[in-house]
C-alpha cells in the first residue's frame, strides 16, 4: 500500500467517524440537552408552585382562625343542637319557658317543615298556640325577644276567647304565631340555594 493509499484510508476513516459523530451523536446530544432543560424547567415551576402553596398556608391559617372566632360569636345567637329534631326541641323549650314565666298556657306546639338554609345554617320553625291575657302575651313576646338567641315571630293572630264575658276578670286571648330560629347543622353539605331570612 502506497503512502497515498494510506492517506486516503486514514482520510476516509476520519470522514466516516466525523459523519457518525455529526449524524448520530450530535442530534442525540442535542435531544438529551433539550430534554434535560425541559425537566429542569418543570422542576423549577413545581418548586415555585410549592413555595406559593407554603406561603398561602399562613393566609389559610388566618382565615380558619377568623371563621372559628365568627362561629364562637354566633353560638349564643343560634339554637342548640346540630340536628333539626334537637333544634326544634330547644325552640319548643324556649317557648314553653317564656309562656310559664308570663302565666300563659301553651295549648299546642307543632313543628313546621322548613327547608330554608344559608350555607350550613338551617332554620327550625314551630307553630305555637297559647291562651293568655294581654299582659301574658306581652310577657311571652318580650321574653322571646330579650333572649340571646335570635328568634323571629311571624303570622301573629290574636282572638278573644269569650267576647261576651261581662265580669271584671282579664280577657282571655287565644294566640297563634309562627316562630323560627337558626341552628348550625353539622356533617351535612349545603342544602341547595341560600334564601333570604323572612321575618
Amino acid at each position: 500500500m502506497t503512502e497515498r493509499d494510506r492517506r486516503a484510508v486514514v482520510l476516509g476513516g476520519a470522514v466516516a467517524v466525523t459523519a457518525v459523530l455529526v449524524l448520530r451523536l450530535l442530534p442525540w446530544s442535542a435531544r438529551s440537552v433539550l430534554a434535560a432543560r425541559r425537566a429542569l424547567d418543570e422542576q423549577a415551576a413545581l418548586l415555585a408552585r410549592a413555595r406559593a402553596d407554603v406561603a398561602g398556608t399562613s393566609l389559610l391559617r388566618d382565615s380558619a382562625a377568623a371563621v372559628t372566632q365568627a362561629l364562637v360569636a354566633l353560638a349564643p345567637k343560634i339554637l342548640s343542637g346540630n340536628m333539626l329534631s334537637e333544634a326544634v326541641a330547644d325552640l319548643s323549650d324556649r317557648v314553653s319557658l317564656a309562656a310559664s314565666r308570663s302565666q300563659a298556657k301553651v295549648e299546642r306546639v307543632d313543628p313546621v317543615t322548613d327547608s330554608v338554609t344559608v350555607g350550613r345554617l338551617r332554620r327550625a320553625t314551630l307553630r305555637v298556640a297559647l291562651e293568655c291575657d294581654v299582659r301574658g302575651l306581652r310577657g311571652v313576646l318580650q321574653a322571646l325577644e330579650d333572649g340571646k338567641t335570635v328568634l323571629s315571630v311571624s303570622e301573629l293572630r290574636v282572638t278573644a276567647a269569650d267576647v261576651a264575658s261581662s265580669d271584671m276578670s282579664p280577657e282571655v286571648l287565644r294566640v297563634e304565631f309562627t316562630i323560627f330560629g337558626w341552628f348550625l347543622e353539622r356533617g351535612q353539605g349545603v342544602h341547595g340555594k341560600s334564601e333570604a331570612v323572612a321575618s
